[in-house]
């Protein structure tokens, strides 16, 4: 096989050798969060439900019918209606009744007995945040969160915790008085679920659930599955593939190794397998480092005639010089009778110390 050809061959081969080690980045990528899905597929179906439930101890609160007089609405109608009046909601915070006015730029509220903003002070969000919460644990003084949130809130959120068992937190809209929500420690666990499970690591995804992970890794999935097959038609074609349930075929005659100097060193007759399986059949006498897997390139073997064409696994660890003289890696080819030679200084020591 001349160097032109060998230069050919090699750059038809390094193009299938780089879709093999794309095909184990997108295999260990898509098995990774193939695993992540069973995990928490199992998590979903074995935990009880209530465990994980973020209201145990939240109440519905029902809007109260207003005691006092309501301010006629016109004057505030007519100061929004450039913004373009969209509805004006009657409803009730801490039983006082309050105007939701909602206009085409925005939502805002209003004492209704008085027209004044909504305004609340510490102690009326405290009492919000106690009207939902049915538990008699203590609550805490409320918290104006500085992070962003994942509620849909008008304006800054409050945070009230109480020292239950469960470690329940209030979230409270200081602008409309809505209590947002109420959390806890088993509630985390099971948001923590849903992001792993839905892949939902980036905080503006929204509740989409075809957002550009999951597109990611979909398309990774179609590439590992497009590169497994051209792997495997090319390994078919190379003679490099075998299935399990079919018996090797076993060839008659006798393999005879020798040294680099051309002295006898060894005859083999039960060729089964690689020229590698075969020549350590009983003994490790060749030494790798992959086991047989063509990534170590130990297992040097030079065909002294007729030598096999060289594959991949060759193309990728053998330099030109060496192709042409003949080596090939013994873990790669079938056994067949013949003669081969040590190829390294490495090997002869070995070889020397299996013998003892």
């Amino acid at each position: 096989m001349s160097l032109s050809t060998l230069r050919h061959t090699g750059t038809k081969h390094s193009i299938s050798l780089l879709l093999q080690t794309l095909h184990k980045w997108l295999g260990l990528i898509v098995g990774l969060q193939l695993l992540i899905w069973i995990v928490t597929g199992l998590a979903f179906n074995l935990i009880d439900e209530r465990f994980l439930d973020a209201n145990p101890y939240r109440i519905t609160h029902k809007t109260a019918s207003p005691n006092t007089a309501l301010a006629p609405t016109a004057d505030l109608l007519q100061q929004y209606q450039t913004e373009g009046i969209i509805e004006l909601k009657l409803t009730s915070v801490l039983s006082r009744a309050v105007y939701a006015l909602t206009t085409t730029q925005q939502t805002r509220w209003f004492w209704a007995d008085s027209l004044e903003p909504l305004s609340l002070n510490d102690d009326e969000i405290l009492a919000i945040a106690k009207q939902s919460y049915s538990g008699s644990a203590e609550l805490s003084t409320a918290q104006i969160l500085s992070r962003e949130t994942p509620f849909d809130a008008n304006g800054p959120v409050a945070m009230i915790t109480a020292a239950d068992e469960v470690g329940t937190r209030i979230y409270i809209d200081t602008v409309s008085g809505a209590v947002l929500a109420h959390q806890n420690r088993q509630s985390d666990l099971k948001d923590l679920l849903f992001m792993l499970h839905f892949m939902d690591y980036a905080p503006d995804n929204g509740i989409g659930f075809n957002h550009l992970l999951v597109q990611v890794v979909s398309i990774a999935t179609l590439l590992l599955g497009l590169s497994g097959i051209y792997i495997l038609g090319h390994k078919f074609h190379q003679g490099q593939l075998s299935l399990p349930f079919l018996k090797r075929k076993t060839h008659k005659g006798k393999l005879a190794l020798f040294t680099q100097a051309a002295q006898p060193l060894a005859e083999f007759t039960d060729l089964n397998g690689t020229y590698l399986e075969s020549i350590n059949r009983g003994r490790e006498r060749l030494r790798t480092q992959c086991g047989g897997g063509g990534r170590c390139g130990l297992c040097k073997l030079r065909f002294v005639e007729q030598p096999p064409s060289p594959n991949d696994y060759d193309l990728d660890k053998l330099t030109a010089t060496e192709l042409a003289q003949g080596i090939r890696l013994g873990c790669q080819h079938e056994a067949h009778p013949g003669k081969l030679e040590l190829a390294t200084k490495a090997q002869h020591r070995d070889w020397s110390q299996s013998e003892r």
